[in-house]
């Protein structure tokens, strides 16, 4: 199966880093925008290359991966032609299904999908939508697919994507108030690394447990957990959350096409 990408950005190089190190060897077409990523990627990896234009991406293509910005995304799509054979995949997060069914037409089965920046390392999980088994296949290489079933709950997952930032900020947060009061930058790291990873691997080793009962389990009454989360939670930082979450879903609704 030959795929192909129209952009090259972080997640097109972090996908196709995954490909090559699950052992897929197929052949790879990236598109000419931003040059410099999809030449790295062509120099890194057998059997990929740069394709002279878009349309030479998708001549070339049994699989196509959308994955320019959403600016451009309604300038570039519409000037491709697609075949009817082909599946499409598409990683813009503004375009809503039936947009791309009418822009890629008359590609026969298009995808949704939004995969993270450790699908590089084969790790982590990619919502897709529709079903379709071809290209679950695909993300498993990657970490691990979840098919959704309308277009609502897909948009929900994307939504909760805009958290990794934060999350790397929290994590920063904690380390430099370490690093205030003592602790050596390097350890700090490692140590706040380390203690968010085994928190990670935390539920998927306890299924059926929900993070609110993990939550109410690691903190001890009058305990030290406690203590922070009462004052995190009396500070609104949770409602605060979920009005950004909120305020994120309303933006894709409204861009939607």
């Amino acid at each position: 199966m030959k795929l192909g990408f129209v952009g090259s950005g972080s997640i097109a190089s972090a996908i196709v880093t995954g490909l090559r190190a699950a052992g897929n060897a197929d052949p790879i077409e990236m598109s000419p925008l931003n040059a410099k990523v999809a030449a790295d990627l062509a120099d890194r990896f057998e059997n990929v290359q740069v394709a002279p234009t878009n349309q030479a991406v998708l001549d070339a293509s049994d699989v196509v991966v959308l994955a320019v910005r959403p600016q451009i995304a309604p300038i570039v799509l519409p000037e491709l032609r697609f075949r009817p054979d082909q599946h499409v995949v598409s990683l813009i997060p503004t375009l809503s299904l039936g947009y791309l069914r009418s822009v890629t037409a008359p590609a026969a089965v298009v995808t949704r999908a939004v995969p993270l920046p450790s699908v590089a390392r084969r790790q982590g999980p990619t919502a897709i939508y529709p079903p379709s088994e071809p290209i679950k296949a695909i993300f498993d290489l990657l970490g691990t697919a979840i098919e959704l079933d309308n277009e609502s709950e897909f948009d929900a997952f994307t939504t909760a994507t805009a958290v990794i930032a934060s999350y790397f900020a929290l994590a920063d947060v904690v380390t430099g108030w370490m690093t205030r009061h003592g602790a050596a930058p390097e350890k700090a790291q490692a140590f706040v690394s380390e203690m968010l990873r085994g928190l990670t691997e935390t539920s998927p080793a306890a299924p059926g447990r929900s993070f609110a009962a993990l939550a109410e389990e690691y903190q001890t009454r009058g305990g030290l957990n406690e203590q922070v989360l009462r004052a995190i939670a009396d500070l609104g930082m949770f409602v605060a959350l979920e009005n950004a979450l909120d305020a994120v879903l309303e933006r894709l609704a409204a861009a939607h096409k």
